[in-house]
């Protein structure tokens, strides 16, 4: 269980298609962000320094067990934070920031969404306030005390951030700027009850609700405008700059664990009854983040070995790179939905092409079959085929699959990735052996899908769903890698599946190296198919092809050609 596997485990929205979970290397706070089908959340990875540190949200930890539990605190109180936002009763484009909104609004939005989560965890789940308030105290240490920050808008704004989860701020402000804080914090107090009733079953118009206390709160702020950033916590998601924290490697506050109670206590929780701050956590909890570490750093090491294996193939391509996609396991899950059903119809019609291998017809000769034998008696009737055979030899069978993610199948991409799962799915049932099929995808460069050394899992399948649409067309390439892996292969019956629109581009005579590595692969024995993702040009460069249009064309016409090629090797 990677940090990936983790954070859906945690994550509160149990909807897995409305809540897309992402880690994203590139990022120093979580985002939220409303998309087509629901919300993207995007996690950032905690990187390892060279000085055996670890850095995660700002913040800086040993290497050691101990460091890894304290990121661990930090990543469960991101994800329960933003997750639960997703639960909000509000219309979704409400939910998560928006670009539209100007700086205030955004500040005032937060405050409101904010709230309701803090009520909805004081109500649920007052057990997972440790890790919230802790990541709290976290920021709280970094925070610049509110008079060495210039601007007036973010001093007020900060000030109210931090009244509002820790109960205190850093630093002095002048008295109107005061009295704004603490009006702010009443009006938030009284929301938050608001919010514990409408959990508890009073009914309320949250949308109604939501639009008048934005309009007060933004009136209450606005008189210290201009507002140039919108301060956060760094486990909360981003609502643009924020610079109210201190670039300098400060040690970690002995009075941290006074904060951490404090703002137990702000959130309205019970501070746990334990000697020190480390004893309030399980330590089921703390394991669990270390298995996130090693499973990712495993993970990593199987990957890299399977690189080193494929990379030397590249040599003989134009592929710029070979590499695992980003994970996105909610993106298969869409994807899939939209030809719900179609690998099971696609299986039971490709099993007739492996039970013309695998029928076992009556001998006559071997060992008899008593029950066979005493059939042929009772009915008077002479038979001679009441044996069989002591064994049969099983036809063995080995597949590649290849998926176009270029550039030019952005147009159908999704339904393209719908018939690429199916086809994977009927694969995965058609070979009950995990190590007799692979799945890349390609552009100008070459995805690892499923290596031969890997099951069909939960990972295979967010890999999938992690492909981007994008790079040029090099179908030729594909073919070429794919092909010849799979002409080594020992199996019986050896198939190359290549999903595509049919446009292979990026490199002069490309068509001519097409057809060069399909007879290549004709000529040792491999069968080349061709799928057309809603397209015919797929008959241009492959002999056994077929277009698919629909469920009903990938269940009869795919299974057609594939059971026919099938048909003819077995009479070679």
């Amino acid at each position: 269980m990677g940090f990936l596997e983790y954070a859906r485990n945690l994550s509160f929205q149990k909807d897995k298609e409305k809540v897309k979970i992402l880690l994203d290397s590139a990022l120093t706070q979580p985002t939220l962000e409303h998309d087509s089908q629901g919300f993207t959340i995007k996690f950032p990875k905690a990187q390892f320094l060279g000085n055996s540190q670890i850095l995660y949200l700002g913040q800086k930890f040993t290497s050691d067990k101990s460091g890894k539990s304290k990121v661990g605190r930090l990543f469960r109180a991101a994800v329960l934070h933003l997750t639960t936002h997703t639960l909000v009763p509000l219309p979704d484009v409400d939910i998560a920031p928006s670009p539209s909104d100007s700086v205030v609004d955004a500040f005032v939005k937060s405050l409101f969404r904010d709230t309701y989560v803090n009520a909805y965890f004081q109500a649920w789940y007052p057990d997972r306030l440790i890790d919230i308030a802790y990541a709290n105290a976290l920021a709280y240490q970094k925070i610049k005390p509110v008079n060495r920050i210039f601007s007036s808008a973010t001093r007020v704004m900060s000030a109210i951030l931090t009244k509002m989860n820790v109960g205190e701020y850093k630093g002095t402000l002048n008295p109107e700027e005061i009295q704004v804080v603490d009006a702010v914090q009443k009006e938030l107090l009284s929301l938050r009850d608001t919010f514990l009733g409408s959990l508890a079953g009073e009914q309320i118009n949250l949308a109604e609700l939501f639009n008048q206390e934005i309009g007060r709160l933004r009136r209450m702020l606005e008189p210290f405008g201009p507002f140039m950033e919108c301060p956060s916590f760094p486990h909360t998601e981003s609502l643009g700059r924020c610079s109210i924290y201190t670039e300098a490697n400060l040690p970690m506050y002995s009075d941290v664990e006074s904060v951490f109670v404090q703002s137990i206590e702000t959130l309205g929780g019970s501070v746990p009854a334990v000697d020190n701050i480390e004893q309030c956590w399980r330590p089921e909890q703390e394991a669990e983040a270390l298995q996130a570490f090693n499973s990712d750093q495993q993970q990593q090491e199987r990957q890299q070995k399977i690189l080193s294996k494929i990379t030397p193939y590249l040599a003989w391509t134009r592929f710029k790179s070979v590499s695992f996609p980003e994970e996105d396991y909610t993106q298969y899950l869409r994807a899939r939905s939209l030809v719900q059903g179609a690998s099971r119809r696609l299986m039971d019609a490709l099993r007739e092409a492996v039970d013309l291998y695998d029928e076992n017809t009556r001998q006559e000769m071997g060992i008899l079959d008593l029950s066979e034998v005493i059939q042929a008696m009772a009915s008077n009737k002479p038979a001679t085929d009441v044996f069989t055979l002591e064994e049969y030899l099983k036809q063995s069978f080995a597949w590649s699959i290849v998926f176009d993610v270029s550039r030019s199948m952005q147009v159908r991409g999704e339904y393209g990735r719908a018939l690429a799962i199916a086809v994977a799915e009927a694969a995965k049932e058609l070979m009950t052996d995990s190590s007799s099929w692979t799945f890349f995808g390609f552009s100008d460069r070459l995805f690892i899908l499923k290596d031969s050394t890997e099951s069909y899992s939960q990972k295979v399948r967010a890999r999938i769903g992690g492909l981007r649409f994008d790079g040029l067309t090099y179908i030729p390439d594909a073919v070429h890698i794919a092909g010849k892996m799979l002409a080594k292969r020992f199996e019986e019956q050896r198939v190359l599946i290549v999903i595509s629109d049919g446009w292979p581009y990026g490199y002069v005579n490309m068509p001519i190296a097409l057809k060069e590595n399909v007879d290549e692969l004709l000529r040792k024995g491999v069968i080349v198919i061709g799928i057309g993702v809603e397209t015919e040009r797929m008959g241009n460069f492959f002999r056994l092809h077929t277009s698919i249009y629909t469920q009903k064309d990938l269940t009869n016409k795919f299974a057609k050609v594939y059971i026919d090629a099938s048909q003819k090797a077995l009479e070679a």
